[in-house]
């Protein structure tokens, strides 16, 4: 009879285990599927915590997430937890903070041992276990505890706690759980791949709004257009044209927003370090002068174009009153020169002509004719005066190409004919203290604005000059050659005088920098020249040595062929 009682104690403990495990895999399966459902995950939670609570015959326990802080600490986060609360504050507290989870991050705990070592944590005598960490006056007992991790492939999730089942825990109890915290593991999972899904959109959201605002706010106006016709233009946009709202530029074909030559600044990608400047048509008829960069992008699966363009009319305008200034600064510092160039040969066409005019008058009285002696010296007097009047003529030719006011009329330019009006104008400054040397190769000539190059050259001549002190003209030379080379005309301008220090070199080209005493220069001369030249495409190398003289070349380009930077080197 033992027997049989011992084989049916056997029976109805099987019994209990299949009932038990059927039970669980049903309240798995309900809490799954409401998942999948979106119903709340506190809810349930509390259902999971619910059924292991009576499937184990525990008194209290939780489920929570294993999270960490900035520094790397873990700590827990419930989803469900049992209200084991004993004063009317604790309940309080509990009925405030539950359901949005409770927070422990105290790791010197039978449950923080769980978190800290990634293990599970069975502690049958926890009076004496030395991982507990005492309980606050007033607590339930703790008569037994069991703490579960569950781990994704990569780190611990979470971790389920229960307390005081009769008899304790053990390692049939932790494998009966494994489908539980199978299931724990796959919600929070799921969770977690969710908030960071609403995470991404929200970055994504603020990032689009961080995005239209910076557009909206930008000073720099923005073309966005596909297929030849503009499919969106920011607030800057409307202003630049003077249109009221953007839906008076939407669908507009790009071609209408900018005078005619100028469309390649919008429709062709460029470099960001070289921007291309481009007129566009206000809305009242005038033109505003932009400096635009294309670049090419994808958007909603198709190719468009976004130009980006700052107005640089008024910059433009300022910079042409710099070279103005410049300009007149630099025939300021000729003026005594020219004046002296004119006034020589004006006085021996005064002195030619008097004589003419006396000689003529006495031959007439006289009847004298034209043939004889008398008439030999008034032709050559006349002679001499036409060459005086020549040389004014050039000198004020000179000056005036170099005045002229229409500086963004472009033409076919001969650099060495404007480097010879340089000359001519500089001449004061150079007889003194050098010998003048000019070595001109057959070019090509340039497609520039005179005004602009004798600028540049008058400049560089100057400079040249002024680097020579004055004294001996016949042991220091000023050397202007031109060359052709791989598509660029090359005017070199070199002089014998004191050199530049390579520690000036790198800032030459500066707005204001000078190496001349005060009040001697506005040191802008040099950046301007810059400027010009590398507007026409060109660039400028310079070559100095202490001591021994300067080189300064000006590369223009034949074809239009593409500009380069200026390099600045010290002569080894």
């Amino acid at each position: 009879m033992s027997g049989r009682m011992e084989c049916s104690d056997c029976e109805s403990t099987a019994e209990q285990a299949l009932r038990a495990s059927n039970l669980l895999l049903q309240a798995l399966t309900e809490v799954q599927t409401e998942f999948i459902q979106g119903q709340d995950v506190h809810r349930l939670f509390d259902k999971l915590l619910s059924v292991l609570l009576k499937l184990t015959g525990s008194e209290y326990g939780f489920i929570g997430e294993v999270l960490h802080t900035p520094e790397g600490q873990p700590y827990l986060r419930t989803y469900a937890i049992t209200n084991i609360a004993w004063t009317d504050e604790l309940r309080a507290f509990f009925a405030r903070e539950a359901p949005k989870g409770m927070e422990f991050r105290n790791l010197q705990t039978l449950f923080g041992a769980v978190m800290t070592s990634g293990n599970p944590v069975v502690a049958n005598a926890p009076d004496s276990d030395p991982r507990r960490g005492g309980l606050p006056k007033g607590h339930p007992p703790l008569r037994a505890f069991l703490g579960l991790p569950f781990h994704s492939a990569t780190e611990m999730v979470g971790m389920v706690g229960i307390a005081n089942r009769p008899g304790g825990y053990d390692d049939q109890v932790i494998a009966f759980l494994q489908p539980l915290l199978a299931t724990c593991c796959a919600i929070l999972q799921g969770l977690r791949s969710e908030r960071r899904r609403r995470h991404a959109e929200e970055e994504l959201r603020n990032s689009v709004e961080s995005l239209r605002t910076l557009i909206d706010g930008t000073p720099d106006a923005i073309f966005v257009h596909g297929e030849g016709s503009v499919l969106f233009v920011n607030p800057a946009a409307v202003r630049l044209l003077g249109h009221e709202d953007q839906e008076q530029l939407r669908g507009r074909p790009v071609s209408e927003l900018v005078l005619p030559g100028c469309e390649n600044a919008l429709t062709a990608p460029s470099s960001v370090s070289a921007p291309r400047e481009a007129r566009f048509r206000h809305r009242e008829g005038r033109q505003v002068l932009g400096e635009v960069v294309t670049v090419p992008l994808v958007s909603n699966g198709q190719p468009v174009m976004v130009s980006i363009s700052r107005d640089i009319t008024e910059r433009s305008q300022v910079q042409e009153k710099l070279r103005a200034n410049e300009r007149m600064a630099s025939l300021g510092t000729l003026a005594a020169g020219v004046a002296h160039e004119i006034n020589n040969p004006l006085s021996y066409m005064l002195s030619n002509l008097r004589f003419v005019d006396d000689e003529l008058a006495a031959m007439a009285e006289s009847g004298e004719g034209m043939a004889g002696e008398r008439g030999r010296e008034v032709r050559e007097a006349l002679k001499e005066a036409l060459s005086g009047s020549d040389r004014v003529r050039d000198i004020v030719r000179d000056l005036k190409t170099f005045s002229r006011g229409n500086e963004e009329q472009r033409g076919a330019v001969d650099v060495r004919a404007v480097l010879d009006s340089c000359v001519n104008m500089a001449w004061s400054e150079i007889r003194h203290r050098a010998r003048l040397e000019k070595v001109y190769d057959e070019v090509p000539h340039v497609s520039a604005n005179e005004s602009r190059l004798g600028q540049v050259f008058l400049n560089l001549i100057v400079n040249a000059a002024q680097a020579i002190p004055h004294g001996d003209p016949k042991t220091h030379e000023i050397r202007l050659s031109t060359r052709h080379e791989e598509g660029h005309v090359v005017v070199a301008v070199r002089d014998t005088g004191s050199g530049i220090p390579r520690e000036h070199l790198e800032r030459l080209f500066d707005p204001f920098f000078t190496t001349k005493p005060v009040g001697v220069g506005t040191g802008l001369g040099l950046s301007i020249c810059h400027g010009i030249v590398t507007a026409l495409g060109g660039r400028i190398d310079v070559h100095s040595e202490l001591g021994r003289g300067t080189t300064f070349q000006v590369f223009l380009p034949v074809d239009g062929s593409p500009g380069m930077q200026p390099s600045n080197s010290a002569a080894s």
